[in-house]
């Protein structure tokens, strides 16, 4: 069976467990090398271990020097970078005048710089070789005004706007640039917080998108032609 991207080199953030992990199986599927990257390194180290021509970075995604190492690791091992996927993110809810100063570092830190510090890694090798694909893990909070999700949504919005002008300065250069704004996902990223009650009928295991079909998406859209690209992609699931 063909392996469509035997060669390729794939760089993933918080790649450890729920999206992360899934993208990473489904890219070493199609045979990618793959360089994973997730602050807790047992989860990547384990991940790694299975997978073949695979390799674990522990990485900050806040530390612009974690970020550099990463790809810099990419490049040693593999001496490329075809695809970056700025998975890593968090979210931390509640009403805008009960979020703390901790609390909004935290998700812009994570989730605005880190996707601009993974990208500015990427590019600088993308732009050297005049190819590659970033592809920055948004989320439907990025096109929407939600309750109890204030700075979440403001993280979001600042991932797609930069995401947008990235993609033009990055055209000229033959690098695409895309972003996924998945709805709800059903990961350990719900359990793993104090989340404030879903709505009324709502039940994220039965009416979430599995991780496994917003993975798929997004390896969709490494295949594509690079005579063109998808600049975003808004995933929703049917209720």
């Amino acid at each position: 069976m063909k392996k469509h991207l035997a060669g390729k080199v794939v760089v993933i953030t918080g790649a450890g467990r729920g999206l992360g992990k899934a993208l990473a199986e489904a890219f070493s599927a199609e045979g990618a090398s793959l360089v994973l990257g997730a602050r807790t390194s047992i989860e990547i180290d384990e991940l790694a271990a299975r997978l073949p021509n695979t390799i674990a970075v522990q990485t900050d995604v806040r530390l612009p020097r974690d970020v550099d190492r990463l790809v810099e690791a990419a490049m040693a091992e593999f001496g490329r970078v075809d695809v970056m996927i700025n998975n890593a993110g968090l979210a931390i809810y509640g009403p805008v005048d009960d979020t703390t100063p901790d609390a909004v570092d935290a998700m812009i830190d994570t989730n605005v710089k880190g996707v601009i510090y993974g990208s500015q890694a990427a590019f600088r090798a993308m732009k050297a070789q005049r190819s590659g694909l970033i592809v920055n893990i948004s989320s439907i909070a990025g096109k929407l005004h939600l309750p109890n999700e204030a700075v979440y949504n403001a993280s979001k919005w600042a991932v797609n706007g930069f995401t947008g002008t990235l993609r033009l300065e990055a055209a000229k250069f033959n690098v695409k640039v895309s972003c996924v704004c998945p709805g709800g996902i059903d990961t350990p990223f719900w359990k793993a917080m104090d989340f404030y009650p879903f709505p009324e009928g709502i039940d994220p295991g039965r009416d979430f998108m599995s991780p496994e079909e917003v993975a798929q998406t997004v390896l969709e859209m490494a295949l594509k032609s690079d005579r063109y690209v998808v600049p975003e992609v808004v995933m929703v699931p049917l209720l």
